[in-house]
C-alpha cells in the first residue's frame, strides 16, 4: 500500500487533502506532511478526509498528533472535513470530541 494522496493548499488556512486509507502504513507519511507544513509556517490547517476510504488506531493517533502539534503553536488551529467513515472512526474510540469538525460543502 502507498500513502494516502496528499496536497497542501495556501490560503486562509493550508488545506491538506487525503485519499485512501490513513492507517499503519500511511500514517507515518502524513504525519511527515503535517510536520514539513508547520515548519513551512503553516499553524491553521484543514485536513481534507473526504476520501478517506478507511481510518485504523495509527491513522486516528496521527489525526491527534498533528492537533498537537499545530495546536503547540501560537494560535495554531486544526479542522477536520470529515466523511461517514472517519466520523463512525473517531466517535466508536471516543476522539470525536477532540477535533473540531466540518462536513458541509465549502470552507
Amino acid at each position: 500500500m502507498s500513502a494516502p494522496e496528499a496536497e497542501v493548499q495556501e490560503g486562509v488556512a493550508g488545506q491538506l487533502r487525503l485519499a485512501g486509507p490513513l492507517t499503519a502504513v500511511t500514517a507515518p507519511s502524513f504525519r511527515s506532511r503535517v510536520c514539513e507544513a508547520v515548519r513551512d509556517g503553516q499553524v491553521h490547517m484543514v485536513i481534507d478526509l473526504r476520501a478517506v476510504t478507511a481510518l485504523d488506531a495509527a491513522g486516528i493517533a496521527a489525526l491527534l498528533e498533528a492537533r498537537r502539534v499545530l495546536e503547540a503553536q501560537r494560535r495554531g488551529t486544526l479542522v477536520l472535513r470529515a466523511n461517514a467513515v472517519v466520523c463512525r472512526a473517531l466517535k466508536d474510540t471516543g476522539t470525536i470530541a477532540a477535533f473540531a469538525l466540518w462536513t458541509g460543502p465549502g470552507i
